[in-house]
């Protein structure tokens, strides 16, 4: 997943050089740590925790599937720490811990299926990869589609 995370590592550097040309926060610089979780939920979990004990980090942005964030989100809520998670989720989940920062299906995929519904009429076919969002998300679809009468 690190070319679709590079994007966030990107606009984070920006975002802190940004930040850190005006003086910092509350007169201090940003330092960022960047880590690879080479797409192992396990290693999000692990990294997360060094990141938190060891480096003392005040906030983590990251995450970039599912399961990495679910992974992560223990480790936030033992350390009552804080993760920005920056992508679309399930919407299933919360924690005091995260900011999930992505739409979730009813903002981003309900009202596209509303006007295919309206506008196509036709057949749908649920495709996706065996993964936990595309799961849930072809559950409420599958839902959406059945209350509109709509073939699937």
């Amino acid at each position: 997943m690190a070319f679709s995370e590079k994007s966030l590592v990107d606009a984070l550097i920006l975002a802190i050089e940004e930040i850190n040309q005006q003086g910092g926060v509350l007169g201090r610089t940003i330092e960022p740590i960047i880590v690879d979780g080479q797409s192992d939920w396990d290693l999000f979990a692990k990294e997360a925790e060094r990141l938190i004990v060891e480096e003392k980090v005040s906030v983590i942005f990251g995450c970039w599937t599912s399961a990495c964030r679910k992974a992560v989100k223990p480790v936030v809520e033992k350390y009552q720490h804080l993760l920005f998670y920056p992508v679309q989720c399930e919407g299933i989940e919360q924690s005091p811990n995260i900011v999930y920062t992505g739409a979730t299906p009813n903002q981003q995929i309900s009202p596209s299926i509303k006007w295919a519904i309206k506008n196509l009429r036709k057949k749908f076919f649920l495709i996706g990869s065996d993964y936990i969002f595309p799961r849930l998300l072809i559950k409420l679809l599958k839902i959406c589609l059945r209350l509109n009468m709509v073939r699937y």
